[in-house]
């Protein structure tokens, strides 16, 4: 089976863990670095517009993209980029003013220095 690699914005926590932004699995943030995960396929709405869209892990196949959308976010938080394997579905977060994708499965290589 052929991987696609893709980037990922999460945050780093004090214990050099990477959390999700937003949504996680399982009632955690946490990323595990090395396992496949699944996305829990559900409609969700977005933030403070409540554009509802169904839910994947968030995701941008060019890390120039990734770098410029990682500048949107406010301070307040220790944010990074992630390089992911990405395999099964992935589909266009139609809304998104961005190149962000959502897929079905996701597992987190590592840190990436940009």
């Amino acid at each position: 089976m052929a991987y696609n690699y893709f980037y990922k914005i999460v945050e780093k926590d004090k214990s050099g863990n990477f959390r999700m932004l937003f949504h996680g699995i399982n009632k955690s943030r946490i990323i595990p670095v090395g396992e496949w995960i699944k996305s829990e396929r559900k409609l969700v709405s977005d933030g403070t517009n409540g554009t509802k869209y169904w839910s994947g892990w968030h995701v941008i196949k060019n890390l120039d993209d990734c770098i410029e959308y990682l500048e949107k976010f406010t301070a307040g938080r220790t944010l990074t980029i992630v390089k992911c394997s990405v395999k099964g579905e992935t589909w266009d977060k139609e809304h998104s003013h961005s190149n962000v994708q959502l897929c079905e499965y996701i597992k987190v290589l590592g840190e990436i220095e940009y």
